[in-house]
C-alpha cells in the first residue's frame, strides 16, 4: 500500500491534487481556486477521475497524492466528533473556528497521543494522505480527514 514516490490506486473519497503541470496546461475550471485539494467522487471506466468541486473529469494520470508533509497539507484537517452537537435552552454553544482549524496531523497526534494507535501510525511511515486515510478506514471504518473548504479564507466583519 505504501509508496515514497506515488501512489496511482485512489478510491473514492480520497484527498488527492491535480499534477500542476496537466493544470496549468488545461486550465480547468476550479469551483474554489484558493482549494488544491480535492475529494475523489469516482474513478471511472475511461481512465478519467471525477474531482469535487472539478467541472471536468481528470485523466488518471494526471491525479497524484497529497504529501503528507507538504504544503498542500495545511488545507486538510481532521474532524474527531461528527456528532449532532446538544444545545441548552439560554446557553450560547461556543462555534468551531472554521477558519483557522488546526492542520490535520496536529489533531490525530492530540487525539491519539494516549493509545497505541498513534505509535502504529508512524511505524506505518505514510508518505500520501490517501495512504493514511485507507489505514484509518481499515481499524476504524472511516477517516475523518476532510478538505478545509474555509482554507486561506478570512472570518467575516459582524458589525
Amino acid at each position: 500500500m505504501i509508496n515514497k514516490t506515488t501512489t496511482s490506486k485512489f478510491n473514492v473519497g480520497d484527498i488527492v491534487t491535480i499534477a500542476r503541470d496537466y493544470k496549468e496546461f488545461a486550465q480547468l475550471d476550479i469551483a474554489q481556486p484558493q482549494i488544491q485539494v480535492y475529494s475523489v467522487m469516482s474513478v471511472n471506466a475511461d481512465c478519467t477521475i471525477t474531482l469535487a468541486g472539478v467541472f471536468s473529469d481528470i485523466p488518471a494520470e494526471y491525479v497524484v497524492g497529497v504529501p503528507i508533509e507538504g504544503e498542500l497539507s495545511m488545507q486538510i484537517y481532521y474532524a474527531p466528533e461528527l456528532q449532532a452537537r446538544h444545545y441548552v435552552l439560554g446557553k450560547v454553544k461556543q462555534q468551531e473556528d472554521i477558519y483557522s482549524r488546526p492542520q490535520f496531523m496536529t489533531t490525530l497526534s492530540e487525539r491519539f497521543h494516549d493509545t497505541c494507535l498513534l505509535e502504529k501510525m508512524q511505524a506505518a511511515e505514510f508518505h500520501f494522505v490517501h495512504e493514511l486515510q485507507h489505514w484509518l478506514r481499515v481499524h476504524y471504518g472511516y477517516s475523518r480527514i476532510c478538505i478545509n473548504q474555509f482554507f486561506d479564507m478570512r472570518k467575516p466583519i459582524m458589525g
